[in-house]
């Protein structure tokens, strides 16, 4: 049982019998450690030494022929040992209890943004040399602090209070102030180039005349006031600009493409976290010639539920795809552009009525193709807002 424990398997297969043995350890619920084309003949997949003989049984019933070559040593029990994450969290904050653990910023919290994410926060504290792991001792409160303002393109002010390993950080954002300073008005644009069929106005005042002909883009009513009796205003300009327009749609469908698909390996790799030090114990990231799509998920760790530890763990899980080329008969680009096109108007009506449509369609030897103009009524009121300085 000892040396199963510490025993790791390599699963040596033909690369043709690669999807068969995936698709049967997944319909049989059986993990791996991991999967990768050793070359172009051969594909392997690692196990643990105690599953050995689960993984015989079902390969063999399913007439896969496949070569198990055990891998022991030294190193063994250590490649066992990442696996367990349980045991490497408790011997590190083991040694952190008994070194200086209670003079170092395990956790930092941001107070007071409303513009600014506490992302982008914490990373200007980082460029200014404060973040976890700043031994606390040794900060300059007043000079950390004057040092982050100097630097920040967001902050007027900062404050930073240590209680016990959590720093909290009160600021106020430069942004906030700003925009006390410069009201906030608008004027209404057309959001495409069309022929004015109807105004109303709620807000500002009409610029634009019913029968004119616009370019997206131009003022149509305005939020600028100019009166003899009140001098200049401003507001936020409202309303509905009701304008015929022409919107084009171009499909084109060629018979020969590249699609992606997914080949059903993956690799899970772990990464640990302590303030800002990051170790590793997986080799990454197998073989590098092989297409992935990556997914990382980050979990942080804390004490009964209550205090966070400066400890997290990253996932990463890597899924194995390739390109493979696909042919399109005639008929099956023809259906496939008319779906496109039925999605696509779809979307350019979905505030508009139509009028009425023109299609033409063409072809040659490597594709199909359809133009479509849309003649349809539609709000092309857009919001266009601008600052005024007191």
């Amino acid at each position: 049982m000892k040396k199963e424990l510490f025993t790791r398997y390599q699963i040596k297969l033909d690369s043709s019998q690669k999807g068969k043995a995936l698709s049967l350890l997944m319909a049989n619920s059986l993990s791996y450690l991991q999967a990768k084309n050793i070359d172009e003949n051969f594909f392997i997949i690692t196990i643990k030494g105690k599953d050995k003989k689960i993984f015989e049984n079902i390969l063999s019933s399913n007439g896969i022929n496949a070569e198990f070559i055990e891998i022991k040593g030294l190193l063994s029990p250590i490649f066992e040992l990442k696996t367990r994450v349980g045991l490497i969290i408790g011997l590190l904050f083991l040694l952190l209890s008994l070194s200086f653990s209670s003079k170092i910023v395990w956790k930092i919290e941001v107070l007071g943004n409303t513009v600014s994410s506490t992302e982008e926060i914490i990373e200007e504290l980082k460029d200014a040399g404060f973040n976890e792991g700043t031994y606390i001792p040794e900060i300059n409160y007043d000079e950390l602090q004057n040092r982050i303002l100097l630097n920040s393109k967001r902050l007027s002010w900062i404050s930073i209070n240590i209680t016990g390993n959590v720093a909290k950080v009160f600021i106020k954002e430069k942004s906030s102030e700003n925009q006390k300073t410069e009201p906030k008005y608008s004027n209404i644009v057309a959001k495409y180039d069309g022929y004015i069929e109807s105004i109303r106005v709620i807000n500002g005042k009409k610029v634009a005349a019913i029968g004119q002909i616009v370019k997206k883009g131009d003022v149509l009513i305005s939020g600028i006031i100019d009166s003899q009796s009140q001098g200049i205003r401003y507001e936020e300009a409202k309303g509905e600009i009701i304008a015929y327009v022409n919107k084009k749609i171009k499909i084109e469908i060629p018979y020969k493409s590249t699609e992606k698909i997914y080949t059903g390996v993956r690799h899970v790799y772990k990464d640990y976290k302590i303030f800002n030090f990051y170790t590793n114990f997986s080799s990454k990231y197998g073989n590098q010639t092989v297409f992935y799509d990556k997914i990382e998920k980050r979990e942080k760790f804390s004490v009964f539920g209550i205090k966070t530890l400066p400890l997290e763990v990253i996932k990463t899980t890597l899924y194995e795809y390739k390109y493979a080329q696909k042919k399109l008969s005639k008929q099956e680009a023809i259906d496939k552009a008319f779906s496109n096109l039925r999605a696509e108007m779809d979307i350019a009506l979905e505030n508009a009525e139509l009028i009425s449509k023109v299609i033409n369609t063409s072809f040659d030897e490597n594709g199909f193709y359809i133009d479509c103009q849309l003649y349809c009524l539609e709000d092309i009121a857009k919001i266009q807002e601008f600052y005024v300085s007191n």
